[in-house]
């Protein structure tokens, strides 16, 4: 019965014929009567693109009709009409068209992205974690207080001396001989654990330590440094390193 108020399927879904005529407009008795996806329907098909964006209209119908609201709708018709700028058949293919492509080619875009956003963490050893064996060892030389254990995205901090393989320290922030020598005040590094700002050796083994806990950590080049290494801080390529580690505190 509703569908009596409302003009033929073809006077609203398609809105024109393929000389461009004005589509009719639907009386307000038939708007009334129509569901809002409906309408939207009847609104896309003959109205131009900027139109429904300006309107905030545009898009997939049954994405926009969740949010849209009926008077919202309506009011846009009754704009459209009182405007006069109404699509041809050939102006709404293009349209659709044009906006399919450029949405292929951010969806292509942003895929693009997170391969080279994959590809660098590979090469600096901190991806993602995935199904295979760790590429660490942690050996516990004193106990943490069993309860406090970090979370991804939580803030630590980290007493650490790193070293090669033959014992060559390379870094820290509590060996007091190394920091004079090196003119590095002793404290502890403060950052955020499992985000990917340290090699994934140690976001990896941190998230297994609790507050307190002294370790030693024997990370695989993959999850340190990998076939880069860091040639600055002498570390060279393909590189396992050795960190005794302190998990100090979590910081709120």
């Amino acid at each position: 019965r509703r569908r009596a108020l409302c003009p033929p399927r073809a006077t609203f879904v398609r809105g024109f014929t393929d000389k461009m005529a004005t589509p009719e407009k639907l009386s307000a008795e038939a708007i009334e009567a129509m569901g809002k996806k409906e309408l939207l329907e009847a609104l896309h098909a003959i109205a131009p693109l900027a139109f429904l964006q300006e309107k905030k209209l545009a898009g997939n119908v049954a994405n926009v009709a969740k949010k849209a609201k009926k008077e919202d709708v309506t009011k846009a018709y009754e704009d459209l009409f009182k405007a006069g700028t109404f699509a041809s058949k050939e102006q709404i293919e293009q349209e659709a068209l044009e906006a399919s492509m450029k949405k292929a080619a951010i969806a292509e875009e942003k895929e693009k992205e997170k391969a080279a956003a994959a590809a660098a963490a590979a090469a600096a050893g901190s991806g993602p974690a995935d199904d295979g064996p760790k590429k660490f060892q942690r050996i516990c030389n004193k106990n943490g207080n069993k309860q406090n254990y970090p979370k991804k995205g939580d803030k630590v901090k980290v007493y650490y001396t790193g070293k090669l393989e033959d014992g060559t320290i390379f870094d820290s922030n509590q060996d007091s001989e190394w920091c004079k020598a090196n003119k590095r005040k002793p404290q502890p590094l403060v950052f955020k654990v499992g985000s990917g700002q340290v090699i994934r050796g140690w976001d990896e083994a941190l998230l297994e330590m609790s507050v307190g806990e002294h370790a030693t950590l024997n990370i695989e080049a993959d999850w340190a440094y990998g076939k880069k290494g860091m040639p600055a801080a002498g570390i060279p390529a393909n590189a396992n390193l050795v960190f005794e580690v302190e998990l100090a505190a979590l910081v709120n």
